[in-house]
């Protein structure tokens, strides 16, 4: 690929990262910096820079390395040219960061599995401290070993090859990352879960598009293990929690005891001990923020508690005299969206942007709340709980299965 095919490239990137913060701080340099960024990808001689580091609490503690601007650019480009190939080779029953799967999507798929004869019974597993325990060598061979199937030339794979390497092998910690955000946060982050803490060559930093996406080629090795090795029909994976059912419990422990195998000699990872789940599906299954039961599902408090969290700070962003008293839920994805797209708060008005946002976010807990036993409780979190949103937002439908925004303020929006 050539160097004005990759600028080009790099300057559609550019394009779909919003008006971010770091975008307008490098707005006038902008093409210069692309340019030569082109050209380094060009010659293959990329070098990330240093992280940017910060801990956010929700859904809980951890800490966030930011890649530099330029960086989320060639992340992005990167992850355009590998993704669609990667992805056809990933199994259908995982579902994190990946097109048209999510949350509610493997939800309904666990329900069917659960429905289907001879699944009487399931294990809930859940890897130990996973991002922190990626090794990078390993990772970087599941790569290179894909690398010569890439339907590209050999100066394109070339050239994806030198920066995905530089990615994978690039450390969080050193050189040392730029620290954002409350400190004493950083500092209560227990070790085994902070990449401060780990072994050299192992972890990879939870914050960057990239990681997601290497996170998933991964586990596919544990993924292709269980479906096309132990052979199981009933199984699904989101991010590292994954669910296997079969119809005795013998059969889940002796998955289970192959698993541990496979993952501590092939991926050098291990599964958590206070995590691991083995009983009958009529008991439900708490997964992905509901107890899951063949033909319903309920809410769990945690998550209820999470909705009304947001729905606290949304009525701040608008009006915050009204509502100081809500503190943000300190969520990556929201402080990144936040720092692309200013909000102007207290003026009576919000932006297309920031109402879409919004209820992308309500929606997502809507949907989670999307059966008849919750239909109670969807109304009144709109009736008594929604507060000046009500300005904005209405029911989709009589159910409350979700919400849509007000015709007003979709004439009002370009």
């Amino acid at each position: 690929m050539t160097e004005a095919e990759i600028a080009r490239q790099l300057f559609a990137c550019a394009a779909e990262a919003g008006n971010s913060e770091q975008k307008r701080a490098h707005f006038i340099r902008l093409p210069e910096i692309i340019l030569a960024q082109a050209s380094t990808i060009a010659q293959g001689r990329y070098a990330p820079q240093p992280f940017t580091v910060f801990a956010v609490t929700d859904p809980k503690l951890r800490e966030i390395f930011a890649p530099a601007f330029v960086d989320r650019l060639v992340h992005q480009w990167l992850i355009r040219h590998i993704e669609p190939w990667w992805d056809k080779r990933f199994i259908d029953d995982s579902y994190a960061n990946r097109k048209d799967k999510g949350t509610h999507a493997a939800i309904e798929r666990l329900q069917t599995f659960m429905r289907q004869p001879g699944h009487h019974w399931y294990c809930k597993l859940d890897i130990r401290s996973f991002f922190p325990g990626i090794d990078r060598q390993v990772l970087l061979g599941l790569w290179r070993d894909a690398l010569p199937r890439l339907p590209v030339s050999h100066q394109h794979r070339q050239q994806l090859d030198q920066v995905a390497t530089a990615i994978i092998r690039q450390s969080p910690t050193d050189p040392p990352p730029v620290r954002s955000g409350n400190r004493a946060l950083l500092s209560r982050i227990p070790p085994h879960k902070s990449l401060f803490h780990g072994q050299s060559g192992v972890g990879l930093p939870i914050g960057s598009l990239t990681s997601q996406f290497f996170s998933n080629v991964y586990l596919n090795e544990l993924d292709q293990f269980v479906k096309h090795t132990l052979k199981v029909k009933g199984y699904l994976r989101y991010v590292d929690d994954f669910v296997l059912l079969a119809d005795k419990p013998e059969t889940l422990t002796a998955w289970k005891t192959r698993i541990e195998h496979f993952l501590a000699e092939r991926l050098h990872l291990q599964l958590h001990p206070n995590k691991v789940v083995l009983q009958r599906c009529a008991q439900g299954i708490d997964f992905l923020g509901c107890v899951v039961y063949p033909h319903h599902r309920l809410i769990r408090q945690r998550t209820v508690r999470a909705l009304r969290r947001r729905i606290a700070w949304f009525c701040h962003l608008l009006a915050p005299a009204e509502n100081p008293w809500a503190t943000p839920p300190m969520s990556g994805e929201w402080r990144k969206w936040l720092a692309d797209n200013p909000v102007r708060a207290g003026n009576g008005d919000a932006s297309s942007a920031l109402l879409k946002r919004m209820l992308s976010t309500l929606n997502s807990y809507y949907g989670l709340l999307g059966h008849a036993h919750t239909y109670t409780l969807r109304k009144h979190i709109y009736h008594q709980e929604l507060g000046l949103l009500r300005r904005y937002f209405l029911p989709a439908d009589k159910d409350y299965s979700s919400l849509r925004i007000r015709a007003h303020w979709l004439l009002r929006m370009p």
